[in-house]
């Protein structure tokens, strides 16, 4: 069960990232510098259909990974930090599913800000995982995504003053190369080390003969 839930989680996030580059190959003239990511599913585009349901199962797959991740932090001796980790990344993956059941102009495509959870889910996950041993590297990423995803978003905000019509597409692509691969590069690195190899000492612990 735990490698399809985490495999999940490394294929969702990428496919949200190929549309969000490829707008160029999906609809002709459309320029990314200056539109935003969720106008490739407005009706009148010829993409509408491909972006639409990529957004739904970049959303249900980034669902699963959410679940995997609570199981996984379950393993390592920490089953609240996980549960909440997990919850979030939930609800940012339905917020993206919903986005493309709900296209522009539709109020709903923002799924009532259920997304903003985003903004607190590395946090959450380098917290679920601060025990666990041997994967130093992963939770310097996360922090450093924490940063990056909330950085981006005061950007986007107003924050400097460094978004304009000429740039705003472009801020919001970086916007969400900082929301979706750091999901993807966390299934990866807890795939990559079960907690028979890497677990928690506390784990450790609480599974030992006695």
């Amino acid at each position: 069960m735990r490698i399809p839930l985490l495999l999940a989680g490394v294929v969702g996030p990428l496919i949200y990232v190929a549309l969000a580059l490829a707008g160029h190959w999906l609809a002709p003239g459309y320029d990314p510098a200056v539109r935003m990511v969720s106008e490739l599913g407005l009706a009148d585009m010829p993409s509408a259909v491909v972006f639409n349901s990529g957004l739904i199962a970049a959303g249900v797959l980034t669902v699963l990974a959410a679940l995997g991740l609570s199981l996984e932090s379950a393993k390592r001796g920490a089953p609240v930090s996980g549960a909440l980790a997990g919850l979030a990344v939930a609800a940012f993956g339905a917020s993206i599913a919903v986005g493309g059941v709900f296209p522009l102009p539709d109020e709903r495509h923002l799924a009532w800000g259920a997304g903003f959870a985003v903004q607190a889910a590395p946090l959450l996950t380098l917290i679920a995982l601060r025990r666990t041993d041997g994967l130093a590297g992963l939770k310097i990423f996360l922090a450093v995504a924490f940063v990056a995803v909330n950085g981006l978003l005061a950007v986007m905000f107003g924050i400097g003053d460094l978004v304009d019509g000429s740039n705003v597409g472009l801020w919001q692509r970086a916007y969400g190369l900082a929301m979706f691969p750091w999901i993807s590069v966390t299934a990866l690195a807890l795939l990559a080390a079960p907690v028979g190899a890497f677990g928690s000492a506390r784990a450790a612990r609480a599974f030992a003969p006695r």
